[in-house]
């Protein structure tokens, strides 16, 4: 019997790599609590997977997350730097829209992973 350990074309998961930030969802709710109605906490509370959806309602940031939504990574991903931008001007302008959206003292980063599809 052979045993294949590499990749397996079929997986439910995928990767990514996006230059942003790394946060537990109880995390971002806090930080966009004022923005968010009751009607999309209530949804948030039944169900862990609307916080997504809610997140691409008020952001064009790229939203990764964990199976469970435990873990969301918000930023670009590195595939979108356009032809005429710079490393440096991608970078400043995640830590802008990641600024605008969280508030200030977020650690941005280049995250690499895999994630459930």
């Amino acid at each position: 019997m052979k045993i294949r350990t590499g990749f397996v074309s079929n997986s439910s998961s995928s990767s990514f790599c996006i230059f942003g930030t790394r946060m537990d969802s109880a995390e971002i709710i806090e930080k966009i609590k004022e923005s968010l109605t009751e009607e999309e906490l209530e949804k948030i509370e039944e169900e862990s997977y609307e916080l997504e959806g809610i997140l691409q309602s008020k952001t064009s940031l790229s939203i990764k997350y964990d199976y469970e939504c435990d873990y969301i990574w918000l930023g670009r991903d590195w595939s979108s730097v356009k032809d005429d931008e710079t490393g440096a001007q991608f970078k400043e302008d995640v830590e802008k829209q990641i600024k605008e959206f969280l508030g200030s003292g977020i650690k941005c980063e280049t995250h690499e992973g895999e994630i459930s599809n």
